[in-house]
This record gives C-alpha cells, sequence and structure tokens, in this order.
C-alpha cells in the first residue's frame, strides 16, 4: 500500500535534553556574541576591557535563558501531540469560518478558525484555534475538513496536518493487493481514508510513503475490506471507459451496403460479385 508524500514519525517519545541541544546550540549561534566578548576578555590583557566581560556575560546567560524557555514551550507542544497521538480519538473538524492575521511564520500564513468538532466516539463540539497553516494544507481549508486528534476527556485538540493531507486529496492514497496484483485509488475518498487511518492508529502503524501490511495480517484484513469495499481497481475503472463493440451487423445490412456500393459505382462488377458470394458463404 502506498501514501505518497507523506513521512515523519511521531511514535517516539520527545526527550527534553534531545529538544533542549538544537535549540540552545541555534540561540547561542544567534547571540554568538555574548560568548565573543568573554573568550575576547580572557585572551586580552587590557584593564579597560571589563566591560567585555560583563556584557559578554550577560548576553550569554539571556542566550541561555530565551533558549531554555524555547525549548521548554517547544517540548511541551511536542509532549502534547505525543500524547494525543498515543491516546487521542481521530476525528473531523468541519471548518465553519476561517480568517488571516497577516502574520507569518515561516513564509506560513497565522489564520484563525472556527471548527466543529466530530465523529470517532467523539462528542460534537466547537471550538476556535489560531494556528500556523502549512501552506500545501490551505486547500484543505477550502474544502472546510481537516483530521484532528482530540482527548475525549479534556476536549484538548490538535490539527493533524500529515493526515489532513491525505484525507482532502492533497497526496495520492494507492493501495494494492499482493494476492491478486489489483490496485486500487482512494485518492481524495475522505470517509474511507479516515477509516483506514484508524485502523492504522488503532495497531499503532505508521503510515507515509509505502507501508507494507503483510506482517501485521490483522491490520492488512480491516485495510483491505475497506479498499474493496469502497475503491475501485483500475483495471475496473479502465473497462468501463472503453467503449462498447458494435453489434455485429446482419446479412441484409450487408449485402445492402454492397449494392449501394456498387450504385454509388464505387467497386466494380467484378468485386461486388466476390464480395456477395464471400457473405453468402458466411450463412
Amino acid at each position: 500500500m502506498s501514501l505518497f508524500g507523506l513521512g515523519g514519525d511521531d511514535s517516539a517519545a520527545p526527550g527534553f535534553v534531545r529538544t533542549l541541544v538544537p535549540v540552545m546550540a541555534f540561540t547561542l549561534l544567534c547571540g554568538i556574541v555574548g560568548p565573543i566578548f568573554l573568550v575576547v576578555y580572557f585572551l586580552i590583557d587590557d584593564p579597560t576591557a571589563g566591560w567585555m566581560f560583563y556584557a559578554g556575560l550577560g548576553i550569554t546567560i539571556a542566550d541561555v535563558v530565551i533558549g531554555f524557555l524555547v525549548a521548554r514551550g517547544v517540548y511541551r507542544g511536542k509532549r502534547r501531540r505525543y500524547e494525543l497521538e498515543q491516546s487521542g480519538r481521530l476525528a473531523i473538524a468541519d471548518v465553519m469560518s476561517y480568517e488571516q492575521t497577516n502574520v507569518q511564520i515561516n513564509d506560513q500564513p497565522v489564520m484563525n478558525l472556527t471548527l466543529r468538532i466530530h465523529g470517532g466516539g467523539v462528542a460534537p463540539f466547537d471550538a476556535t484555534k489560531r494556528v500556523v497553516v502549512p501552506l500545501m494544507n490551505l486547500a484543505a481549508l477550502s474544502s472546510r475538513r481537516l483530521v484532528v486528534l482530540v482527548d475525549q476527556y479534556s476536549g484538548e485538540f490538535e490539527i493533524d496536518w500529515k493526515r489532513t493531507a491525505l484525507v482532502s486529496g492533497a497526496v495520492p492514497a494507492r493501495f494494492t493487493d499482493t494476492d491478486t496484483g489489483r490496485e486500487f485509488d482512494l485518492s481524495g475518498q475522505s470517509d474511507a481514508l479516515l477509516e483506514i487511518l484508524r485502523v492504522f492508529k488503532s495497531n499503532d502503524i505508521e503510515f507515509g510513503g509505502t507501508v507494507d501490511l503483510r506482517s501485521n495480517p490483522v491490520a492488512r484484513r480491516q485495510v483491505m475490506d475497506i479498499v474493496h469495499r469502497i475503491g475501485r481497481s483500475e483495471s475496473d475503472v479502465a473497462d468501463l471507459t472503453k467503449s462498447p463493440p458494435d453489434p455485429p451487423r446482419s446479412t441484409g445490412q450487408r449485402l445492402a451496403e454492397l449494392e449501394a456500393l456498387r450504385g454509388a459505382g464505387n467497386i466494380s462488377d467484378a468485386e461486388y460479385q466476390t464480395v456477395r458470394n464471400r457473405i453468402l458463404d458466411d450463412l
């Protein structure tokens, strides 16, 4: 089975140290003037350079504090997403309205969304959320349907843009039945794809790229039951697009066409007699 255009691994539990190190390195790089002042102060012997020590120390401490606070925020977001991935429900969020904020983060728009969340065993509720919308998912807002992970007890939720891209048809979803070799295309079949995503989640299967389910016969059977129920194989589609064959002509029709050809002077008497005999021999 192939779910092209998707990737990433959200199954590993986030660690604070793994989050802190790259954030701290980036912060110190941006505020590198602080460590530079400290290095220069200790390398030169100049009594008038005392200001470099205090300035460098202050900037470096500020870098560390900022890096720590940013890393803590990033870690909390990752931890919340991880917990929702483990225990949350996959539901649908109908986009009731959305509006631009004229703010962008990494060239991606920040938008205010008004959502109605339902399905997946979650009691329906309305919510508003200010989110960064990936550019590839802007079309999903027009289709007014997003996939969300919901804590059914607290109502906390996160928009799952990766799954949304699949369900909205932004990326293709093709499936191959390895028993028969038949291929099915469920791209844009949102209800069926959401069913399949729930099967993946309940079986702790990561999706993205090409997924081989032969090692998990239970999940494979569940997925292929959905595929066979909803999908239509590419060979079936090709058969449907073929023009039906012309019905065979009767002997009378063939003789009439032959007479018309001779009457119009398109064939000679000898050709007429040869074809007429052949038609009569087919009786």
